[in-house]
């Protein structure tokens, strides 16, 4: 079984220039997903129409690809923080916790993208409502 991975809260900022483009970009990916969705659900309702045509077919196919390349790339970026022990609790907000420990109790060390650095701790499964300030 693999060893938790733990940051004390130095080693927790000395990551962020590294993941900080990681998170804007499952971010990014996140918020762009419903409407590559939508793009691909009206893509294929042209297709099914009578008289539809190539230039349909193509559009379907390129909406596809859209949402098949938006998907691999989230699910690379989320791959890359799970290698480094991070946890996406937000992709939207761009949210991650760091596991750590405080006082001999495994908590989580709480950034969020746009935050300058690592400030805030909450006990494993409190989440964002129950942040406090180090």
């Amino acid at each position: 079984m693999q060893r938790l991975r733990t940051y004390t809260v130095d080693e927790a900022n000395r990551e962020l220039p590294r993941v900080r483009p990681i998170v804007a970009q499952i971010a990014e990916l996140s918020a762009l997903r419903p409407d590559l969705e939508e793009q691909l659900r009206m893509a294929d309702y042209k297709v099914q129409r009578p008289g539809s045509n190539g230039e349909d077919r193509e559009r379907l196919q390129q909406a596809r690809d859209a949402v098949n390349g938006a998907e691999e790339e989230l699910l690379k970026a989320v791959l890359n923080l799970n290698s480094m022990g991070i946890q996406l609790k937000g992709p939207l907000e761009g949210l991650i916790d760091f596991p750590s420990y405080r006082e001999g109790e495994l908590i989580e060390l709480c950034w969020k993208l746009g935050e300058e650095r690592v400030e805030h701790w909450h006990r494993v499964g409190e989440g964002f409502s129950g942040r406090k300030r180090l």
